[in-house]
């Protein structure tokens, strides 16, 4: 498949931010909070931290104005990324994240929209390994001295109303800078709106963390949290909503079945 990664030494297009969905007064959902961490949604077009600008717009920057200070960030999600962000509210809880990341103990599940026909896209799903570099604040697929990056395609299905796109079911086994962006720009299908690795202009790139699954601190105790409709969410075909909710469910069953809610996750 044809690649549409940018040139050696090129410089980076980034897709302008609609922002008017995300102003400062914005109020982050927050799903579940406890002494340890909170579990909340990133809203799509909101950097997750800005520590060089303490000052500046940030999901962490808001989770503070909204009474959560001393957050610690072990993960991240993309500026145009929307979705579930668990965040440590102590040392203790971040080590503890950090070393369950570490070790691939996360169950993370993204919905991507990407500019082809499911005609075209259905052959993605399957297993994926690339290896990835950093260049600045861009990545690109390398064939040797970069990261070993996995990711599975497991569905495919048309975007409603959206001639030409699909949405993918993307469960990520790494968490490299833009690792479902440029991977499966690399495999022929940059997200829609993502110019910066090859995507059309004229779109909201639509990344959505889904799906997560942990075990908590200090207890162990594994929880699966499913992001609830929002106003960032492109409209999934019945299909993907099914196979979120059965992906829940399967998750739920093998880690912890008594602790399993589903919010509507149709739109």
């Amino acid at each position: 498949m044809s690649r549409f990664l940018r040139p050696a030494g090129a410089s980076p297009r980034v897709q302008p931010l609609n922002r008017e969905r995300n102003t400062r007064s914005g109020q982050i959902r927050i799903l579940h909070v406890t002494p340890h961490e909170i579990v909340a949604l990133k809203p799509a077009g909101l950097a997750s931290e800005l520590p060089r600008d303490a000052a500046a717009d940030s999901f962490v920057r808001r989770l503070a104005a909204q009474g959560f200070t001393g957050l610690r960030l072990v993960h991240r999600l993309d500026a145009p990324s929307c979705g579930l962000m668990l965040v440590a509210r102590t040392a203790e809880a971040a080590a503890h994240y950090s070393q369950e990341i570490a070790e691939r103990r996360w169950h993370k599940w993204y919905v991507a929209q990407v500019a082809l026909p499911s005609s075209k896209a259905g052959q993605l799903v399957g297993a994926h390994k690339a290896y990835l570099k950093v260049d600045g604040a861009s990545a690109r697929v390398v064939r040797a001295g970069g990261k070993p990056s996995f990711l599975d395609v497991t569905l495919v299905t048309p975007v409603p109303n959206t001639p030409g796109e699909s949405h993918c079911l993307v469960q990520l086994h790494t968490g490299r800078l833009h690792q479902i962006r440029v991977m499966l720009a690399h495999l022929g299908a940059p997200l829609s709106g993502d110019i910066r690795y090859g995507g059309p202009s004229g779109h909201e790139i639509y990344l959505e963390h889904a799906i997560l699954a942990a075990r908590t601190f200090p207890s162990l105790e594994w929880r699966v949290w499913l992001a609830p409709w929002h106003p960032d969410r492109a409209k999934w075909a019945p299909a993907l909503s099914e196979a979120v909710e059965a992906q829940v469910h399967a998750i739920s069953a093998e880690v912890a079945p008594e602790q399993l809610q589903i919010p509507n996750v149709k739109a």
